[in-house]
């Protein structure tokens, strides 16, 4: 996989901190794992790909960067639990970004009620124990700390093959705003970013043609790809300093296929 080059940006307030990131081995999870270590924090990522989870391990070694990786899968209480006590074992948990996510092609009508359960276990389920955990760890510090979840513009505007998906894209973005609330006392900012348009990840290459990326693209007001680093330096701005007054938000990053 290319080594993502964010050209020496370093994010404020991430320094010495630990960030866990879930889907951390590829595409906008691996983004915003190296960004944050790359301004200085200890990252923890965690996916269920163990031969990106070497290449990460490789590249992060080879740029000297914190970076520890670990066999994760989110719909596992018990892995779950394991990678947040991973990431807190310094007790100095600050960040989270909730990348893992799977999103199946299936019409509404053909979609199994096994299919309808896995999807909501990874994406929705995953993403609540994820963030519930790491959100105790921070409340135990008494430092706060900044949750970044993953959705998607159709969680948004719907989808017609990605109910399921959708669904719990929906789902992310309401969960944001109500951790927001609930741990906004403890300093603890909760908020969401939406990727939409095309995004050039290993998931949605997973799923869609060339053909459809390059009409989809010029359809685009910015006419162009989305990257993995372009959602990564929106998921950064909101681990960091940057952005201390700022909280239960879902940000479309999208090229401008989706104003709100």
């Amino acid at each position: 996989m290319i080594p993502i080059d964010f050209a020496g940006v370093v994010l404020p307030g991430l320094d010495g901190v630990t960030v866990a990131v879930t889907g951390g081995a590829s595409g906008i999870g691996r983004a915003s794992a190296v960004l944050a270590a790359q301004s200085g924090a200890r990252v923890v990522a965690g996916d269920l790909n163990d031969d990106l989870l070497a290449d990460l391990a490789t590249e992060a070694k080879a740029r000297e960067l914190a970076i520890e990786t670990v066999h994760l899968d989110v719909a596992d209480t018990d892995n779950v639990e394991e990678f947040v006590a991973t990431a807190d074992a310094r007790s100095d948990l600050y960040g989270l970004v909730s990348s893992a996510g799977i999103s199946p092609d299936t019409p509404a009508l053909d979609l199994s009620l096994a299919q309808w359960h896995q999807v909501i276990a990874v994406n929705l389920t995953g993403t609540f124990l994820v963030d519930q955990l790491a959100a105790r760890a921070m409340v135990a510090h008494g430092r706060g700390g900044s949750i970044v979840n993953i959705g998607s513009a159709v969680g948004t505007t719907g989808s017609g093959s990605l109910t399921h998906y959708a669904a719990t894209k929906g789902g992310v973005a309401s969960l944001t705003r109500s951790l927001a609330r609930e741990l906004g006392p403890s300093n603890i900012r909760v908020n969401c970013v939406s990727p939409g348009g095309a995004v050039n990840t290993p998931l949605m290459w997973s799923r869609v043609s060339e053909e459809y990326v390059e009409q989809r693209v010029a359809g685009l007001p910015l006419q162009r790809i989305g990257e993995p680093a372009d959602l990564a330096y929106c998921i950064g701005f909101l681990l960091s300093g940057l952005s201390t007054w700022i909280t239960g938000q879902n940000i479309q990053v999208n090229g401008g296929s989706l104003m709100l």
